[in-house]
């Protein structure tokens, strides 16, 4: 199998997790959408859909949406952060393989896009019975779900994987000379 490798993969990586986390908090909780029905309005943020489940007696639905909206994505950006600040400035924590495996499973429960599909879905089936203004969050949200998206895809898991495999051999023959010396 032939593999190209990601140009710059680990700085595209820093870049986009960064941009992820400093977004994050504008694009959760302030307001995506404000409603108006026949002069009822109303505004709302995907915080306030994990809450308002949890009011209404739904928790595990609860759960699971603040699971993947804001608790799986949030830990997969500071994970893709960690990691690719740990091999942008060469330091090698004994922790760092793990932190990578977590990056890697956590793919497959860090859900920005269902969350954008169920909002997409809500404004068509909304646009003719209410008038729909767009607020600050709906383009934090969509930008944070891009820049995610993007830090999955820049990861070079080969060339990270290498980056890291080499502090750990580094390790083994430094504990290997030590013996020798001892």
């Amino acid at each position: 199998m032939l593999l190209a490798p990601e140009k710059n993969s680990v700085e595209k990586t820093l870049a986009y997790s960064l941009t992820g986390l400093l977004l994050f908090i504008p694009a959760n909780f302030l307001p995506i959408m404000t409603l108006n029905i026949l002069g009822t309005e109303g505004s709302g943020s995907v915080y306030d859909s994990v809450t308002s489940f949890w009011s209404q007696g739904y928790y595990f639905v609860a759960i699971v949406v603040g699971l993947t909206s804001l608790g799986f994505p949030l830990v997969k950006l500071s994970l893709h952060f960690f990691v690719s600040t740990c091999l942008w400035m060469g330091i090698r924590p004994s922790h760092l393989p793990s932190a990578m495996r977590m990056c890697h499973h956590l793919d497959e429960w860090a859900m920005l896009e269902v969350y954008m599909l169920g909002i997409l879905i809500s404004i068509i089936k909304l646009h003719h019975m209410a008038h729909i203004e767009y607020d600050i969050g709906f383009a934090c949200f969509i930008i944070l779900m891009i820049v995610t998206v993007s830090s999955s895809l820049a990861i070079d898991e080969h060339l990270f994987w290498e980056l890291i495999e080499k502090k750990e051999t580094g390790r083994v023959a430094e504990n290997a000379d030590h013996a020798q010396r001892a």
